[in-house]
């Protein structure tokens, strides 16, 4: 297993490993909507300063994590592993490599929205430092409920 800067060669398998995800969970795909940020990874996240990586197993990617940048803060997107791959600590290697990166970046704080049935990802949050804190209703197609969580980085 290895994570890489995301190139337009793997753009497909990150959606490919979200779109699992979703459906694994029974949310809705949108491709010309909430989703279309997976369709131009260079443009939305890589080009305004923001980060995103692919986990690879044998040149599949399996997982991916993005980061967008406001000021002295950051913001983690699209964090998501195959179901396959759960249980290795390869969740934590992603969240980590943000966290790397969002630190070495100089950020002081970094933010996360997920979806209240992605209880995994929520002990996982609380296991690298975040707070859980907040809550809204994403913009997604079902109008889902997100808990907030937060981390100083400093």
């Amino acid at each position: 297993m290895i994570i890489i800067p995301c190139e337009p060669i793997h753009e497909a398998g990150a959606r490919d490993v979200v779109r699992a995800v979703h459906d694994e969970y029974g949310f809705t795909w949108d491709a010309h909507g909430y989703h279309r940020d997976l369709y131009d990874i260079q443009n939305v996240y890589i080009k305004p300063g923001g980060k995103f990586w692919v986990q690879l197993v044998d040149e599949r990617v399996v997982g991916c994590v993005g980061l967008t940048a406001y000021d002295d803060m950051c913001e983690l997107h699209r964090m998501y592993l195959l179901s396959s791959c759960r249980g290795r600590g390869w969740g934590r290697s992603l969240l980590d490599t943000a966290m790397n990166h969002a630190r070495s970046a100089g950020f002081a704080r970094m933010i996360a929205w997920s979806d209240v049935k992605l209880a995994d990802a929520h002990a996982l949050y609380r296991k690298a430092g975040f707070t859980q804190e907040g809550e809204r209703i994403c913009d997604d197609p079902d109008q889902s409920r997100e808990y907030g969580f937060h981390v100083r980085l400093s």
